[in-house]
């Protein structure tokens, strides 16, 4: 009995890939953990950083829209003024204005 116990107690290679594969197993699992929740934590902190950027960027064009609009409507109305006064002045002083 003593011979095979120590048969049992030699470590063969087999045994040693078995054992290092196991190890590299949970040593890769361990790093992907580690990378997926480093890779979750970056990803939703480039997500909230892209939404106030899209946010900041949809202000800017809501106040160029809203101030070409404001433009446009003033414009409309000057427009209309215009022409009002160059009716009354053909009226009044008998000159007619035009584009050349």
């Amino acid at each position: 009995m003593s011979e095979e116990n120590n048969t049992n107690k030699y470590v063969t290679e087999e045994y040693l890939d078995k054992r290092l594969d196991e190890r590299l197993s949970e040593q890769t699992q361990i790093i992907l953990s580690a990378m997926d929740s480093t890779l979750v934590k970056r990803l939703s902190e480039i997500k909230e950083d892209l939404r106030i950027d899209i946010n900041n960027n949809q202000t800017i064009i809501d106040g160029y829209v809203k101030s070409q609009e404001d433009f446009k409507q003033e414009f409309t109305v000057m427009r209309e003024e215009f022409k009002q006064m160059k009716q009354i002045i053909k009226e009044k002083l008998g000159i007619e204005i035009r584009a050349i």
